[in-house]
């Protein structure tokens, strides 16, 4: 069982069978041999195309009702930690707000939570490491800031990079993995 579940966002490639195979699946895979949730996004894409991209948006219980579902029950009594990135991260947000609920360590990739969902802060106690790039233009990084100031548990690491986060793989993910399992 993965220690470590991926929870992809809505622009991450995916392959036949829906799972992420995006640069950063790929290093948490090949590192850490890490679940690669396949949230399936594709009624979140097509409701964020066909109206506005922040909540409320029409559908927003069914953009979610499928990726929500996979991501618990990928879920184990063997996992350790879970990355949300973009999408993933607002699925997580709610994975860390809603029942049954996640109540280990995670790590938000410039997390679309507050700009997808009702949450507008981090449950008390929750371990959280939030990266978001300073140039990032999808997401607002006061989102994760505001996050990160909404706990006494969460910390924040602004990369010089964009949406994306390509940097990310260049050690700082990795740092966070390695903080979050040690403590």
């Amino acid at each position: 069982m993965a220690r470590i579940l991926f929870l992809h966002g809505l622009e991450s490639r995916v392959d036949d069978d829906l799972v992420p195979e995006g640069g950063k699946a790929r290093h948490l895979s090949a590192r850490y041999d890490a679940g690669l949730v396949p949230l399936d996004t594709r009624r979140a894409q097509a409701h964020l195309r066909a109206g506005p991209s922040r909540y409320p948006f029409p559908g927003y219980e069914d953009a979610f009702a499928v990726p929500l579902a996979r991501a618990r029950a990928a879920i184990t009594d063997e996992t350790q930690l879970i990355v949300g990135s973009s999408f993933g991260g607002a699925v997580l947000l709610r994975l860390l707000h809603e029942e049954p609920r996640w109540t280990g360590p995670c790590i938000f990739l410039a997390g679309a939570g507050l700009k997808l969902t009702p949450h507008r802060s981090l449950p008390p106690g929750v371990r959280c490491h939030l990266i978001h790039g300073s140039a990032d233009d999808i997401v607002p990084l006061a989102d994760s800031q505001t996050l990160k100031d909404s706990s006494t548990t969460a910390t924040l690491e602004v990369l010089d990079d964009g949406h994306r986060l390509v940097s990310v793989l260049d050690g700082p993910l990795d740092a966070a993995i390695s903080r979050l399992l040690s403590t």
